[in-house]
Order: structure tokens, then C-alpha cells, then sequence
């Protein structure tokens, strides 16, 4: 691009901001900040609040928060204000070396630089708290969001229902996969697939069969070995009857249990003396292949 000296062909901003984004995701990061600097000065481009936040990220990225707290004072030196996604950024780099505490300085710095928070930078500071045990604060922030007319989407109630099953609160977890979707967020699979694997590994059998009913009504699948373990749970407390109509359920949408897994519920289902069910069963297995 260099050789050519006519028209609009040298390098530019763009071109600069993706060799830059590409050096950073390599970890190449001396190469990149070295890119930077002959940006501004050989080729005397001034850099937007994107191609900063390349080099911030690309920083937090590899831990070293304090070099992209120094590219932070530089942009204000150089008049370029931090934008919400620049804050957010510096928010997650700070929270995945578990500084929360720091993180929180970071949203505050940010409102009192006049920045709006958006959702974008909420839900950062959300997982990081939720993330290392403070939920109830991800919940007052979640509040905070919904009186500024700022919505939250399936990523941050993800991270809230996360926080809350890692705390053991499942049944606060379970109200929000119920209540959410009426309030119109659309969740995904990670949703639910997040609550019934801690309810299987919890060993909470009854509310996983409740569960997997408002599953397959709103169209998701567990996880495959979450299935096999929650039918195998069942068996074990001798809810056979609740096993047999799960299992029902999940063939229907294509589920097969694994080897084990079908051995224990025939054994189950022959224990119980209900050896017609034993037969149905068996016949659905040959039947969905």
C-alpha cells in the first residue's frame, strides 16, 4: 500500500485497526502497540475510541490491566473520551483477575465522567460480582438498570442465574427461567441447561422433573449427560413412575439414554413390578432407533 503514491490507497485507520485487532488476538501485543505508535506518528492518524479499545482489550486480554489503564489516560490526553464499551472492557479485564473491587471503581469512574452505562457495561460488572459471590449487588444492579430504562438481555440474566445456582439458590434461579420470558426476554438453552445441571449434580431430583417439564414446553433440550443422570436420580429415590414419563418426554425430541442409563430404569421399572412399563419402554428404545 506504501509503494503506491496516488489516490486513496495508503494505510488508514481501518487498516491500521485490523492489523492492530489481529496482532492483539495472537497476544502479539509489543507488535501492536509498536503498529500504534507508528500510527499516530509516521502516518499522523488519530486513533478513534474503537481502535483503543483494540489495544485496551488486547492488554486485558493477557492480565496487564495497568497498561490499559495507561492507554486509558492517554486517550483523554489525546482528547478522545472513553466511551461505555471502552469502560466495559476495562471492567472485564479487571474482573477476570478477580479484582471486583476495582471493577467497581471503574463503573463508578465511569458515571462520574458523565458516561451512561449501558447495557453492555452493566451486565460486565454484573458477571464479575456474580462471578465471585456478591449476587444480591448483579440483582441491585439488574434493578438499577430496569429504573434507567435500560434492558437487560439473555447474557445478563444468564449471569444472574449462574451466580445464583453457584450460591445454591435454586429456587430464586427457577423463578427467574419462569418469570423472565413473560417479561419479554427471550432466553436461550444456556438458561435452563445452567439450572438442571447444579440441580443434578445437587441431587435435587424433583425440581430437575419440574424443570425439564417447562423445557421441553418452551422447546429446549437438557444436556445429554444431565438427562442420563437425572433419570438415573429417579430410579435411585425410587420415583420410577416420574423416570418412565421424563423419559417419554425427552425420546420424543430424540433423546436416547446411554447404556447404563437404560439398564437402571429397566431395572427400576422390573423392581417395581411393573413389568408392561418395562416392556413399552423397551419397545420405544427399538423404535427410535
Amino acid at each position: 500500500m506504501r509503494e503506491y503514491a496516488c489516490g486513496d490507497v495508503g494505510p488508514n485507520l481501518v487498516t491500521y485497526s485490523t492489523l492492530i485487532g489481529g496482532l492483539c488476538r495472537a497476544g502479539k501485543m509489543k507488535e501492536a502497540f509498536e503498529l500504534f505508535e507508528g500510527m499516530i506518528e509516521k502516518d499522523h492518524i488519530v486513533p478513534d475510541q474503537l481502535t483503543y479499545n483494540v489495544i485496551i482489550n488486547g492488554f486485558c486480554r493477557l492480565g496487564q490491566v495497568e497498561k490499559a489503564r495507561t492507554i486509558f489516560g492517554f486517550m483523554r490526553k489525546n482528547e478522545c473520551e472513553p466511551n461505555a464499551f471502552n469502560y466495559a472492557t476495562l471492567m472485564n479485564g479487571h474482573c477476570k483477575k478477580g479484582e471486583v473491587d476495582n471493577a467497581k471503581l471503574v463503573f463508578e469512574e465511569m458515571k462520574s465522567a458523565g458516561v451512561e452505562p449501558d447495557a453492555v457495561s452493566y451486565t460486565a460488572l454484573i458477571g464479575c460480582l456474580c462471578r465471585h459471590g456478591t449476587v444480591d449487588e448483579g440483582i441491585d444492579l439488574l434493578m438499577e438498570m430496569r429504573e434507567k430504562g435500560c434492558k437487560a438481555d439473555v447474557v445478563t440474566y444468564n449471569l444472574l442465574i449462574e451466580g445464583l445456582c453457584k450460591d445454591g439458590r435454586m429456587v430464586e434461579a427457577m423463578d427467574l427461567l419462569g418469570r423472565v420470558p413473560l417479561e419479554g426476554v427471550r432466553l436461550n438453552v444456556a438458561s435452563y441447561r445452567i439450572v438442571m445441571n447444579t440441580l443434578c449434580a445437587r441431587g435435587e431430583m424433583e425440581k430437575a422433573v419440574g424443570l425439564l417439564g417447562l423445557m421441553l414446553g418452551r422447546g429446549f433440550l437438557p444436556h445429554y449427560a444431565a438427562s442420563n443422570t437425572l433419570l438415573m436420580g429417579l430410579c435411585d429415590i425410587g420415583r420410577v413412575a416420574d423416570a418412565t414419563v421424563a423419559l417419554y418426554g425427552l425420546a420424543e425430541v430424540g433423546f436416547m439414554p446411554e447404556a447404563s442409563c437404560w439398564a437402571k430404569l429397566i431395572e427400576a421399572v422390573c423392581r417395581d413390578r411393573k413389568l408392561r412399563r418395562s416392556v413399552e419402554l423397551l419397545d420405544l428404545l427399538i423404535t427410535e432407533g
